[in-house]
C-alpha cells in the first residue's frame, strides 16, 4: 500500500510543469529609499537604509527583465511631503527618461501624503509609461487590472499619510494646550533651574549652578566676550550643562561626559528670555504634520509662546534687554562685513568644505579666508578650531591648495584602478571565471538545497506512514514539528547565502557601483566640486609630531575591496 503510494507520488513529480514566463522587456531601474530619521544604530524595525536597498536589490536579482540604473536614498528626511533631494533627483531622471522602473520596499517609504502619492502613481507614472513596485505589498502596477488591488494602493497612502500627520497634530495640539494653561515644562529644564520640589509645572533656581548663570549674564555685561567667558570656566573646571546632565543621570551619552563650554552654548543663554522669568515654549520647536520631524531652532521670537513671570528671575530684565540690543547691534555690524566681503568670498570659494575632518579628534575642520598684509592676496585653509574647547590637542591647519592636490591625485589613482579592474570585471564575464568566495557559496547553497531535498521526502515519506498506520498521531505530529523546525532552518540558510551570493555577485560585476560612479566621471581631465560628490566621503587630515599626513575615503569601500581582491587572486599584483 505504502508502495503504490510512493510510485504515485514520483510519477506526479515527473509531469512538466508549466512555467509562467515574465516578458522580455528591459527597464532602466531606480530603487529608492527614505528613512525618517538619521540611521545611528537605533532600533528601526529593519527599515534601515541599507536594509531597504538590499531587499530591493534582491528583487532585481529574481527580475533579470529590470536594470538598475541609479539608488535614490533620502536618509533623515519625512514622508509627509515629496520635497526630498534624492526624490526629487529621481524625478528628474524619470521625466528626462533616464528610469522607466522604480522598486521600494514598501508604500510607506514612497510617500506619507495622499495626494501627491496618488497623483503620482495614478497619474503621473502611468502618462509616462512607468513601471512602479512594491516588493513587501507585493505590488506591480503592470500586473494590477484597475479592480480590488489597485484601489488599495490609495487606501493605504491614505491611512500613512493620516497615521503620521493625525498622531503629530494631536499630541503638538495637546502639549501646546498645555503649555498656555501652565500645565507644562520644556523637556529639557534649562541650565541653571531645576523643577520646584513645591509648585507643580514651576521651575526654581538650581543651587549648583544658578550662580554660573549669574556670573555669564554679568561678565558680557560688563564687556567680556563670550569666547573669554568659554574659556575661564573651562579653566575653572565648571561643569558645562551636558557634563551637569551626565552626572545627574539624564542622559548617558558619552560625548556629554567630557563637553566643555562653548562661545556658541554662552550665546544661546544670553538670548533665552527664561532667565527674566518667564517661561518660553517654541525655541526648538518640531513638528511632523507641517513637515519638520527633527527639532530646530526657531529664530522668529514672534513664534515662542512666553508665559511671563512664571519662576523667580536670575536675571533682571533691564540687563537682559540691554544685552539683547548690544547683540541686535553685533549681528549688524557682522553681516556689513560679511557683505563687504561678498567678492572675496566669491573669488576663493570653500571647495572642501564638509568634507574635511580633522583626523585626530575626528570633528569637522572649519575654511578660513586671510587676506595677506600689504597685498590683495587671500590665503585659504581649513583648520581644527575643537583644540579651542579642549577637545583636540593636536592644533594644525593645511592649505586649501595643497589639500585639493593631494585629493585629485588620490582621485587619479582611483582612475587607473578603474582601467584596471574594469578590464578585469570584462575578462571573468568573458570567460565565465569565478572566485574562490563566488565558489564557496555555490558550494555551500547546493549543499543546502540537497539537505532541503532530503527534509522535503522525510517529510512526504512521514505523512504515507502515517496513513499507513505506520505511526500514531502523536509520533507524526512530533516528528513533522522537528521536520518543519529543520525545513524552516535550512530555508533561512538558504536565503542568507543566497543574498550574500547575490552581493557578491553583483559586486564583481558591471553592476559594481563603484565601477558606476567611477564610469561616469572618467572623462573628467581637472579637479571640481563634482567628483567630491561622486566619489569621496571625507578627507582626513593627521598632525604626526611636525608631520602632517592625509587620508582620502572614498564612497564604495567594499564594493573597490571586493575587486581589487578578485583583482589579486586572479593573478593581478597588490599594487
Amino acid at each position: 500500500m505504502a508502495g503504490r503510494k510512493r510510485k504515485t507520488y514520483q510519477e506526479q513529480t515527473r509531469q512538466p510543469q508549466k512555467q509562467m514566463l515574465e516578458p522580455v522587456l528591459e527597464w532602466p531601474t531606480a530603487i529608492y529609499a527614505r528613512l525618517s530619521v538619521e540611521n545611528a544604530g537605533k532600533d528601526d524595525g529593519g527599515d534601515s537604509i541599507e536594509n531597504q536597498v538590499e531587499i530591493c536589490r534582491g528583487y532585481l536579482e529574481d527580475h533579470p527583465y529590470l536594470h538598475l540604473y541609479d539608488v535614490y536614498m533620502d536618509n533623515g528626511w519625512t514622508g509627509t511631503n515629496t520635497n526630498r533631494p534624492e526624490f526629487q533627483r529621481m524625478l528628474d531622471d524619470i521625466h528626462s527618461g533616464k528610469v522607466k522602473a522604480i522598486i521600494i520596499k514598501d508604500f510607506s517609504r514612497f510617500s506619507r501624503d495622499y495626494i501627491e502619492a496618488g497623483n503620482l502613481l495614478e497619474n503621473v507614472f502611468p502618462f509616462l509609461g512607468v513601471r512602479f513596485i512594491s516588493v513587501t505589498d507585493s505590488y506591480d502596477s503592470f500586473e494590477t487590472d484597475g479592480s480590488a488591488q489597485s484601489l488599495l494602493i490609495p487606501l493605504k497612502n491614505l491611512i500613512n499619510s493620516y497615521y503620521s500627520k493625525d498622531i503629530s497634530r494631536k499630541v503638538s495640539t495637546a502639549i501646546h494646550s498645555q503649555q498656555l494653561a501652565g500645565r507644562h515644562l520644556p523637556s529639557q529644564i534649562p541650565y541653571g533651574y531645576m523643577k520646584s520640589e513645591t509648585r507643580a509645572y514651576r521651575l526654581e533656581p538650581d543651587p549648583e549652578t544658578a550662580p554660573v548663570v549669574r556670573r555669564i549674564f554679568q561678565e558680557f555685561y560688563e564687556g567680556t566676550s563670550c569666547g573669554q567667558i568659554a574659556r575661564e570656566l573651562n579653566d575653572e573646571g565648571v561643569p558645562s550643562p551636558g557634563q551637569i546632565r551626565y552626572n545627574r543621570g539624564l542622559t548617558v551619552r558619552e560625548c556629554y561626559k567630557t563637553s566643555r563650554w562653548a562661545t556658541t552654548g554662552i550665546k544661546m543663554m544670553i538670548r533665552n528670555p527664561t532667565y527674566t522669568g518667564d517661561l518660553v515654549f517654541g525655541r526648538m520647536p518640531t513638528a511632523l504634520y507641517l513637515g519638520k520631524p527633527g527639532y530646530h531652532f526657531e529664530h522668529d521670537e514672534t513664534k515662542w509662546r512666553v508665559l511671563p513671570n512664571m519662576h523667580e528671575a536670575l536675571v533682571d530684565r533691564d540687563m537682559f534687554y540691554e544685552i539683547k540690543e548690544r547683540l541686535a547691534e553685533s549681528k549688524a555690524v557682522r553681516e556689513s562685513k560679511v557683505a563687504s566681503s561678498e567678492q572675496i568670498r566669491k573669488d576663493n570659494p570653500a571647495l572642501l568644505l564638509g568634507y574635511v575632518y580633522c583626523g585626530d579628534c575626528g570633528g569637522r575642520m572649519g575654511f578660513y579666508r586671510t587676506r595677506m598684509r600689504n597685498s590683495t592676496n587671500v590665503y585659504c585653509d581649513y583648520r581644527c578650531t575643537r583644540r579651542t574647547y579642549g577637545h583636540c590637542f593636536a592644533s594644525h591647519s593645511i592649505p586649501q591648495k595643497k589639500l585639493i592636490s593631494i585629493v585629485w591625485g588620490a582621485i587619479q589613482d582611483q582612475l587607473r584602478y578603474f582601467c584596471i579592474f574594469e578590464k578585469m570585471v570584462q575578462q571573468m564575464k568573458d570567460k565565465n571565471s569565478e572566485t574562490s568566495q563566488q565558489l564557496q557559496y555555490k558550494s555551500e547553497i547546493q549543499s543546502v538545497l540537497v539537505k532541503i531535498r532530503q527534509y522535503m521526502s522525510k517529510r512526504e515519506r512521514l505523512y504515507e506512514d502515517f496513513s499507513d498506520g505506520i505511526l500514531s498521531p502523536e509520533d507524526y505530529t512530533t516528528f513533522k514539528k522537528r521536520y518543519e523546525d529543520e525545513y524552516q532552518a535550512l530555508n533561512r540558510q538558504l536565503g542568507h547565502l543566497q543574498t550574500l551570493q547575490n552581493q557578491l555577485n553583483r559586486t564583481l560585476s558591471e553592476r559594481n557601483e563603484w565601477l558606476i560612479h567611477m564610469q561616469s566621471v572618467q572623462n573628467v581631465t581637472e579637479f571640481n566640486p563634482d567628483l567630491l560628490e561622486a566619489l569621496v566621503d571625507k578627507v582626513l587630515v593627521y598632525q604626526d609630531g611636525k608631520q602632517r599626513r592625509v587620508e582620502v575615503v572614498f564612497k564604495y569601500k567594499q564594493d573597490f575591496s571586493a575587486l581589487q581582491s578578485a583583482y589579486e587572486e586572479l593573478g593581478g599584483t597588490e599594487e
